[in-house]
């Protein structure tokens, strides 16, 4: 087998590797919930079963005091650091319970958006990419009109 279709392989296999892994991971659903059910809102789940053992000390305490929630729905932090959010809802009395890091927070400015880069990030992101395809765009145009001979 020669180098080039050897290499052509493994590239193969670690890109179809990363996509399934990246499409496994993009769930944020949190480790203590055992069963739940999602729902038509996305990143929200219906809870079944909770395991206290993977619970946090605010966490336990607030499910001791409330009981169950009906729903958990992850959010991001609206800040610079964009930390991850676990609200849980109670639907009767209505209760929105808000976790970051499994400590209790009473006040926290939420972000529907789900990625963790902040504004900042993603233009630099944008741009960089921008920049990096154009340089290669530049490198494969002069190696086809010049340096192919």
């Amino acid at each position: 087998m020669s180098l080039l279709l050897r290499f052509k392989s493994i590239c193969v296999c670690i890109l179809l590797t990363a996509f399934l892994v990246s499409s496994v991971a993009c769930s944020y659903k949190p480790a203590y919930l055992q069963e739940g059910k999602t729902t038509d809102i996305s990143e929200r789940w219906k809870v079944q079963k909770i395991n206290p053992k993977r619970l946090s000390a605010d966490e336990k305490s607030t499910l001791e005091q409330f009981g169950t929630p009906e729903y958990i729905r992850f959010y991001r932090r609206l800040s610079q650091k964009r930390e991850e959010v676990y609200a849980w809802i109670y639907a009767d009395p209505v209760r929105f319970v808000t976790f970051i890091d499994g400590k209790k927070f009473d006040y926290a400015v939420l972000d529907d958006d789900l990625t963790r880069w902040n504004e900042r990030q993603r233009d630099q992101l944008f741009w960089g990419g921008i920049a990096v395809a154009s340089v290669a765009a530049l490198g494969l145009l002069y190696y086809y009109l010049f340096a192919k001979e």
